[in-house]
């Protein structure tokens, strides 16, 4: 079997809810597999993609909170896309500088346009 690198994502509540966050926010998330500690019980882990990149998720309390030493990154296309999607995290979340903002869990993102690297 080949190594893979997928970025793990330690949440300290609803990591169901972080999903649909997510899927609604970047619309491209894909679930692959999932794990409940008990049939229909609270979602426990979770292998996912968003837009490509591959995460696992835990949803245990008490784990450690996020914080701003790592954030994702998110080239998009215009000004437009990144003023929907910097709306979404934000609405919740918090606002940062130089494109970085936080959604309601504290994962940071960075959301940037791909024409930034023209200027």
């Amino acid at each position: 079997m080949k190594s893979s690198l997928k970025t793990f994502l330690w949440f300290n509540n609803d990591l169901e809810e972080a999903l649909n966050f997510y899927k609604a926010t970047f619309g491209d998330l894909q679930i692959h597999e999932e794990h409940r500690m008990q049939p229909g019980g609270t979602l426990f882990t979770a292998d996912f993609t968003i837009l490509g990149h591959n995460f696992i998720g835990m949803c245990i309390e008490g784990g450690p909170a996020f914080n701003d030493s790592i954030s994702l990154a998110v080239q998009c296309d215009g000004q437009e896309e990144v003023d929907r999607l910097w709306q979404a995290i934000t609405k919740q979340g918090s606002e940062g500088n130089c494109g970085w903002c936080k959604d309601k869990w504290g994962v940071s993102w960075q959301i940037t346009p791909f024409q930034m690297r023209e200027y």
